[in-house]
């Protein structure tokens, strides 16, 4: 039989002391001693209403201070690692509410919980404690920019895209955030949206006046103006009194100042129509009229914007008679057979009435030569027989219908 060893009673003691030192140190966390300085730095100041952002605490036993871009290098000890710190927010989440440290630091990720503001986040520690105010959405909001797409719309009416951009005080974007929209003039697509990964919100106006659109975000507010075109316009200048038939009759057509005009096309109301394309400008176009009448000219085109416009006037075509005579004179001259040459010539045309051929008939059916077609307006013809002549003379114009004189010749 092994007899019992047994211990001494102040050694079993001191062994129990031991363990209950041990157990009282596992369950009293590792707080930061007394002068310790916590620097907090978060990777961006501001979020969107949606956003999230690593925040880091260093603990530095008599260390040096600082937030964000202004935290300095820290000069003293860290803390122990696996000290406690602990964090909270005013706004938003922090993931997670508690970390130790390792090498005097530790990274919490806080995220926004949808709501735009400023939160406070606090980072602690013993008696050692630092807060960071992070801007979330709207809240972060220093300018909105707004701008249109096109920035002008036709006379009847158009379609705009207007565009908000806000930003922060460093012109970076924002995300999420809710813009509100307004106007003076015309319906908006939608009267708020939301901005995208660009900072950008936009929605549509459809309007045919002059409008400013407002964007508002956080308090701040941009515009933009939209212009409504003035619609062009054509006028028609036509002559005034009777115009000859047969002679050129022209026409201005003009685009009210700064419009150009396509698909100009100009019809006279006599069956003939010109096409003068696109024009900017005072443009002059002819036409013949080769009948009496009173014609109504109209003149049509497009604007730059799709717009129809037109024109138009009236113009009276008025005709014309013609004379022939000759030398000797016709009538009751007496000629002596034999010696019978006479000059015809037909009386000057209106202005600007040109012929392509003139026909005579000297009155003797029977004589070869009684006939003849000139190019001219005058010509001779040699009588060989007494006789009672009647001459017909016809002008053919270049356009309209011809015309016919006649005079009589004796030849005795």
């Amino acid at each position: 039989m092994v007899p019992r060893r047994s211990f001494p009673t102040t050694r079993l003691g001191l062994l129990t002391l031991t363990l209950l030192v041990s157990v009282s140190c596992d369950k009293v966390p590792l707080l930061a001693p007394a002068g310790t300085v916590i620097t907090l730095v978060s990777t961006t100041n501001t979020l969107p209403v949606n956003g999230a952002t690593d925040i880091v605490a260093v603990l530095i036993e008599n260390g040096s201070t600082g937030t964000g871009a202004n935290a300095t290098t820290a000069s003293g000890t860290p803390v122990h690692n696996g000290t406690l710190v602990s964090f909270t927010s005013t706004l938003g989440r922090i993931e997670p509410s508690e970390a130790r440290t390792n090498n005097g630091k530790v990274t919490v990720r806080f995220t926004a919980d949808g709501r735009s503001g400023t939160a406070t986040l606090t980072a602690f520690s013993g008696g050692a404690s630092k807060t960071l105010s992070v801007v979330i959405g709207a809240a972060a909001a220093e300018r909105v920019l707004v701008s249109a797409t096109p920035t002008s719309v036709p006379a009847n009416g158009g379609t705009v895209t207007v565009s908000a951009r806000v930003e922060e005080a460093s012109g970076n974007p924002i995300a999420g955030v809710p813009v509100a929209f307004t106007t003076t003039a015309g319906t908006l697509g939608t009267t708020s949206a939301v901005t995208n990964s660009s900072g950008v919100a936009t929605t549509t106006l459809v309007t045919s006046a002059a409008a400013t659109v407002t964007g508002s975000a956080g308090g701040k507010t941009g515009t933009a103006a939209i212009t409504a075109r003035t619609a062009a316009t054509v006028s028609l200048t036509v002559p005034s009194g009777g115009q000859t038939v047969g002679a050129p009759v022209s026409f201005t057509v003009t685009p009210s100042s700064g419009a150009t005009l396509s698909n100009v096309v100009v019809n006279f109301g006599d069956g003939r129509t010109t096409s003068l394309g696109t024009i900017s400008g005072a443009t002059i176009v002819s036409n013949f009229f080769e009948s009496e009448g009173i014609y109504t000219v109209r003149v049509t085109g497009t604007d730059a914007d799709g717009g129809a416009v037109s024109a138009s006037g009236s113009v009276a075509a008025v005709g014309f008679a013609i004379s022939v005579s000759s030398t000797p004179a016709s009538g009751t001259q007496t000629l002596v057979a034999g010696d019978g040459l006479v000059s015809f010539t037909v009386a000057a045309l209106p202005t600007g009435v040109s012929f392509h051929s003139v026909d005579w008939d000297f009155g003797q059916p029977a004589s070869p030569n009684n006939t003849k077609s000139t190019s001219t307006l005058s010509t001779n013809h040699k009588y060989t027989a007494v006789g009672t002549y009647t001459v017909v003379v016809t002008v053919r114009p270049s356009h309209g219908p011809s015309r016919t004189a006649s005079l009589q010749i004796v030849i005795q």
